[in-house]
Formats: C-alpha cells, sequence, structure tokens
C-alpha cells in the first residue's frame, strides 16, 4: 500500500504495453519536468537534481545525460559515445537530433509541457497509428518536433541493466503476436521515412538502416503473418517510391514485399 501522498498509483484495465502506460503517467503528471525510467533500472549521481538545475538554468525543453550499460551481475560496465563537450543549446533541435542523439525518453529530463505538446501533436498527426510502434522512438519523434531547446549534460545520469532480455524484446520475437511485431515494425519504419522528411542523410542512416537493422530478419517469420498485408505493402511501396535510395536498397525492399505478398496470395487461397 503506497502511503507517500506525492505517489499516485496509476492501473491500465489491461497490457497497453510501454509507450501508452508512459503516456497515461505523462498526462497525470503535475510537475514542471518528467523523467522516465524502467523498473529495472537506476538512477545514477543526483541526477534528478543535476538536470532539474542544468535545464532550468539554460531554459532547455529537453536535457541529455549519459547512459552507464552493463548487468547487476557482471563487473563489466559500458559508457554511451561522448556526443558533445559541455551543455549544448539554443541550436537547431533538429540538427542535434540528426547527429548527436538517442532516441531513448530514459535518459533525459523533459518539460511536462513539451511532453504534452508531442503527445497532442502525435495523435494529431498520426492518430491511432501511434500505440502501434516502437516505444520510444515514437514518443522521441514527438518530441523533437515541437521542443525547442536541446541539451547535453556531462554526468552519467542512469544505470541501464541489460542482464534480461525485456519484455519488449520478447514480445516482438514471439510468433505468437507476429502480426502485431511487424505492423508495430512496419509503422516505425513510417514514422522514420516521414519525420527525415527531404533529408537525405536522413532517409539512408535512419529510415534506411532500420529496416535493414529490424525489418530484414524478420523475413524468415513473414510464414507465421496472418492479416495487415495491405499496410505493410503500402508502407514498403513508400520507401520504393524515394529517390533517395539506391537501386541496391530498393531491391532489397523489393524482395521483402515479394515475401509478404507470397504469403498474403497464400493465405487468400485457403
Amino acid at each position: 500500500m503506497i502511503h507517500d501522498k506525492r505517489i499516485v498509483y496509476l492501473k491500465n484495465d489491461k497490457n497497453k504495453r510501454a509507450l501508452q502506460s508512459r503516456y497515461k503517467g505523462i498526462l497525470n503528471s503535475t510537475g514542471e519536468y518528467v523523467l522516465v525510467i524502467d523498473p529495472d533500472d537506476l538512477l545514477l549521481n543526483d541526477i534528478l537534481i543535476k538536470a532539474y538545475e542544468t535545464a532550468k538554468n539554460y531554459n532547455l525543453d529537453i536535457l541529455q545525460y549519459y547512459v552507464l550499460s552493463g548487468s547487476y551481475y557482471d563487473n563489466r560496465l559500458w559508457k554511451e559515445a561522448k556526443y558533445r563537450d559541455g551543455i549544448l543549446y539554443n541550436s537547431s533541435v533538429m540538427d542535434v537530433f540528426y547527429y548527436c542523439v538517442t532516441r531513448n525518453l530514459w535518459d533525459k529530463l523533459v518539460k511536462r509541457e513539451v511532453y504534452i505538446k508531442s503527445i497532442n501533436f502525435m495523435r494529431e498527426e498520426f492518430r491511432n497509428e501511434i500505440y502501434t510502434i516502437h516505444n520510444d522512438d515514437t514518443a522521441f519523434f514527438g518530441l523533437i518536433k515541437v521542443a525547442k531547446s536541446y541539451g547535453f549534460l556531462e554526468e552519467i545520469g542512469y544505470f541501464y541493466n541489460l542482464n534480461n532480455p525485456s519484455s519488449t524484446r520478447q514480445f516482438y520475437y514471439d510468433n505468437k503476436y507476429i502480426n502485431t511485431a511487424i505492423h508495430s515494425l512496419m509503422a516505425t519504419m513510417k514514422y522514420y521515412f516521414i519525420q527525415s522528411d527531404n533529408n537525405a542523410f536522413e532517409k539512408y542512416y535512419v529510415a534506411y538502416k532500420f529496416f535493414i537493422k529490424k525489418v530484414y530478419e524478420y523475413k524468415f517469420k513473414l510464414g507465421y503473418l496472418t492479416e495487415g498485408f495491405d499496410y505493410i505493402n503500402n508502407v514498403l511501396d513508400l520507401y520504393l517510391n524515394c529517390t533517395f535510395f539506391s537501386y541496391e536498397q530498393k531491391s532489397i525492399i523489393m524482395n521483402f514485399k515479394k515475401e509478404v505478398c507470397k504469403i498474403q496470395k497464400m493465405r487468400e487461397s485457403i
């Protein structure tokens, strides 16, 4: 039983996964800034105090700090790559986004009003699709669309536990949920494609790289697909019609689409 009146316990009527649960918490929050933390991770070095004071001092919408990754049962630790010296502020948020940031939520302190604007933006722009895609990636896309300033703090503030595979990762690789998983991946592809606008660098290093890293590995799981074929093909067509991708890149995308069409034809014949 929770007795501290500052703590509000919220419960979903069913499992709505990380993104929708985080949004629910943010929408019910009352503070000036919001910090997201996963249940098996830790905050380090008084980061709440340091990040808040820095964000207030520079009037930052988003403040990112370093992450230490490792396991509670292993002495080996990994610090995320260094982005910039000191604190970066009053610069183009989109320029920072292209080259310098992580797309996690849990290594950032964010103004609550910016979170609210980003949630409203995503709901207006993408309707119900917002809750089908890759959690933090989606929410961060909304944040950088509405944020006016972005800063880096030279402090290690978060410990990311690598010990066990997350429930989200297990979900995406469980054949029972392959329809939802691939639909989610395709929706993320769509977001990455749209968010990059006409930036060739971003099209290649984010949108296409995500396809290769995340979606291509699902080629051997397509046999478990039973629905959502039209949506998958529509997203793949966005990539195939893009002028930024090379012939070789489009060939890989086309081969994946052929596999999808093959499974679709087989399902429709049953």
